[in-house]
């Protein structure tokens, strides 16, 4: 169930679920926290899991501007374990997530205890760039339906692809955030925030212990770029996924879910 509280001057969608030393997920671009469902079933039976509704997703306030900030949805995750009255977290992010992520290790250190940087990157480069502004400028222009199925092309690898095409029909036609769906606005906040993100000289600064999860098929936050993260950050570790794509975490949903839990659980 989303809960829903007033902080940072939105109203902030989350989930609050399990117990244990708190853990929160930030999702990548447009989706809501339903999408880290497969997750929260595995990580709610060690941890308090806050799993949060960027803005313009899901449950959250949808503010109508030309660009959101990876800054904004960071202060957005410090509102809300202010307003939980949670003094330090886990933080899992994905993609626009992992952004979020380092964001938070970078300028809230006090408040982050371990990060988990999932198919993401440090600032985008000329092919990620390229992707996120054919998203942005294409989410008003192609159908639903259009749009989704470039955007699986995009994010699961070819390997996936040819081996469970079952499954992408399926995702396709059970679509969790099919209820709630994103203003084409909104999304287009969200891309500008991804394309003015760059923090790759910053992030020698993070001091919590990091896990860096990649699949070497990942399209847009590709090797070199992930590379790039892993060897800026000081206690940082690596597991890249064979054959993974920019959503590795569903592809290989128990191997992801067991390297991430084994990772946290170190931590405790």
């Amino acid at each position: 169930m989303v809960k829903k509280i007033f902080a940072n001057g939105i109203e902030i969608g989350y989930q609050d679920r399990g117990q244990g030393e708190p853990l929160v997920l930030v999702m990548g671009l447009g989706a809501s926290s339903l999408k880290w469902e497969p997750h929260i079933l595995c990580y709610e039976q060690h941890f308090r899991v806050l799993a949060i509704d960027n803005r313009g997703s899901g449950c959250s306030s949808k503010p109508e501007c030309e660009a959101y900030s990876i800054a904004d949805m960071a202060a957005d995750v410090i509102a809300l374990l202010d307003a939980l009255g949670i003094e330090r977290a886990h933080v899992n992010g994905i993609s626009m997530g992992g952004a979020v992520a380092q964001y938070l290790a970078i300028y809230y250190p006090e408040r982050v205890k371990s990060v988990i940087l999932t198919n993401t990157f440090p600032r985008c480069n000329v092919s990620f760039r390229r992707c996120i502004e054919f998203l942005r400028d294409a989410v008003d222009q192609l159908d639903g339906r259009s749009f989704g199925r470039i955007a699986q092309w995009m994010i699961f690898s070819s390997v996936f692809q040819d081996r469970n095409e079952a499954y992408l029909l399926d995702a396709e036609a059970n679509d969790a955030d099919a209820a709630n769906p994103m203003p084409a606005y909104a999304y287009k906040a969200q891309c500008n925030a991804i394309l003015a993100f760059d923090e790759s000289a910053n992030l020698g600064k993070i001091q919590a212990p990091v896990l860096v999860v990649a699949g070497d098929h990942d399209l847009l936050a590709t090797v070199p770029l992930v590379m790039e993260m892993v060897n800026a950050i000081p206690n940082c570790r690596l597991h890249m996924v064979k054959d993974g794509g920019h959503v590795q975490h569903w592809e290989d949903l128990e191997g992801y879910n067991k390297v991430t839990l084994d990772f946290l659980l170190e931590q405790e």
